[in-house]
């Protein structure tokens, strides 16, 4: 079956259901260059992590043709795909770092080289950079911890502490500033 340049794409959709390659051709050349282009701009490294989400979601849309229900644009329902599946994506990404840091020994190895000099100079800038932390505004020390101990990205803590993701940034912006600023004046560099 062939397919005027300019068909809509609720006639190539209409064709797509009832298995026309034709039609899914004609709405992968269409549609994928922005969908990879909006794909990398929420996963922006790999890249292929990208690839992988608009691809696999054009394998879905052709194994499930003949279920496929969009309501409104076509245009719409891709672009949404897109964004669910990267942050799925960012998920699954981020739980297997997680469980990649729960494989990690106790003691860490580099430490077990560090000559007792170097070991104790380590251990006085983390008593140091404690203090400093013990010192920042209950607020921004919440923000910074959340964030740095507890793994939670700034959406998470802009949820969980009922404030806005600026707030949560100006809060870490604040905490970084003070730490850098304190560790360079006490001679840390």
């Amino acid at each position: 079956m062939m397919f005027a340049p300019n068909s809509s794409d609720k006639q190539y959709l209409e064709a797509l259901v009832l298995g026309h390659e034709a039609a899914f051709d004609a709405l992968f050349i269409r549609h994928y260059a922005g969908l990879l282009r909006y794909a990398k701009t929420l996963l922006p490294y790999p890249t292929d992590a990208a690839e992988d989400v608009v691809a696999d979601l054009f394998c879905t849309i052709w194994t499930s043709r003949a279920q496929l229900n969009v309501q409104g644009s076509l245009a719409s329902y891709l672009y949404a795909a897109v964004k669910h599946r990267s942050y799925d994506k960012l998920r699954q990404q981020r739980r297997a770092i997680i469980a990649a840091e729960d494989d990690l020994p106790d003691t860490q190895p580099e430490a077990a080289h560090l000559q007792p000099d170097q070991l104790l100079d380590f251990q006085e800038l983390n008593e140091h950079l404690l203090q400093l932390i013990e010192r920042l505004p209950e607020r921004t020390r919440q923000v910074f911890q959340l964030h740095r101990d507890s793994g939670l990205t700034y959406e998470e803590i802009a949820a969980l502490l009922a404030i806005s993701i600026n707030s949560v940034k100006t809060h870490m912006f604040r905490a970084l500033r003070f730490l850098k600023s304190a560790l360079y004046a006490s001679g840390v560099q």
